[in-house]
């Protein structure tokens, strides 16, 4: 019973999965706001233009790489805990020092780049 996986963990990973089809949904409308600008901006009634549509582009890199990784690093966690491994606490670490230098590059890159 060891092995058994945490049912909060799965729920997690479930959240992730719906944030990050959102975060998608989201990129591909701002991303045809920029190239067809005219059905956006009518579709919203005028709420939309390709200024804000590439503002909203841009912004939402950062949540959506932060889902992703957070998505995957939460499974790879259910993966490895249905194995044996003696120390669970090993795996954690490297998991986050993995999602933390992974999520420092996305930032560095969106940010200070």
């Amino acid at each position: 019973m060891e092995n058994e996986v945490n049912p909060w963990l799965r729920r997690l990973a479930r959240a992730s999965a719906w944030a990050l089809l959102a975060g998608i949904v989201v990129l591909v409308i701002s991303g045809w706001g920029i190239t067809q600008t005219e059905i956006i901006y009518n579709s919203t009634f005028g709420l939309i233009d390709r200024r804000l549509a590439n503002a909203i582009h841009r912004s939402v890199n950062a949540p959506l790489a932060f889902f992703f990784l957070a998505h995957v690093l939460i499974n790879v966690k259910i993966a490895v805990s249905r194995r044996r491994h003696p120390t669970p606490w090993v795996v954690n670490s490297i998991l986050a020092i993995i999602g933390a230098g992974l999520m420092a590059g996305v930032v560095y890159m969106e940010y200070f780049r």
